[in-house]
């Protein structure tokens, strides 16, 4: 089910807005921190990328850096399948050290706090919530499972969801 947010006085929106604001700043504080730790920026990167995650942000598992050359092999090893890509190397120490910190050193958010402010049942079954800010709305994807209750939350259908997040992606 796909739904907006208008009424920008209502709590859900502002629950929703404040939440989505801070994971925009986690995925940014997080890219810093992995500059810092490795001393490498990167073209692409593997792993889990966006919000319909139990994290809610990007998960990172290796990288393509852009000065390969620079690569601590005491730390990182190609990917077996994209030798273009380097993963840490859990043979040694370093490695492991940086696999702990891209697993549990970074900053993340969770699913259920959606679920929350939505005031919603928590299932066994349900598709990861998607929220967004589009301009002055608010954009919600919630599965066939999930049923919101708010009134503020207007029903909308799957094309004008798309054209709503095809905006963003254009700005």
């Amino acid at each position: 089910m796909y739904y907006k947010i208008t009424n920008k006085d209502s709590k859900v929106y502002q629950e929703l807005h404040a939440l989505r604001t801070k994971e925009l700043k986690i995925e940014e504080d997080n890219i810093k921190a992995i500059e810092e730790k490795t001393g490498m920026t990167w073209e692409n990167s593997f792993g889990n990328h966006g919000q319909q995650t139990f994290r809610r942000v990007s998960s990172y598992q290796g990288f393509e850096f852009k000065e390969a050359e620079k690569v601590d092999t005491k730390i990182w090893k190609q990917h077996k399948e994209h030798k273009e890509l380097y993963v840490p190397n859990t043979r040694t120490k370093l490695g492991r050290e940086m696999q702990e910190f891209l697993n549990n050193g970074l900053q993340r958010s969770n699913y259920n706090r959606v679920i929350d402010i939505l005031d919603l049942e928590h299932l066994r079954r349900f598709t990861f919530p998607f929220v967004e800010i589009a301009g002055d709305l608010i954009i919600v994807f919630l599965g066939d499972e999930h049923e919101a209750k708010d009134e503020n939350l207007i029903e909308i259908t799957k094309k004008e969801f798309q054209s709503l997040r095809e905006e963003l992606v254009i700005v």
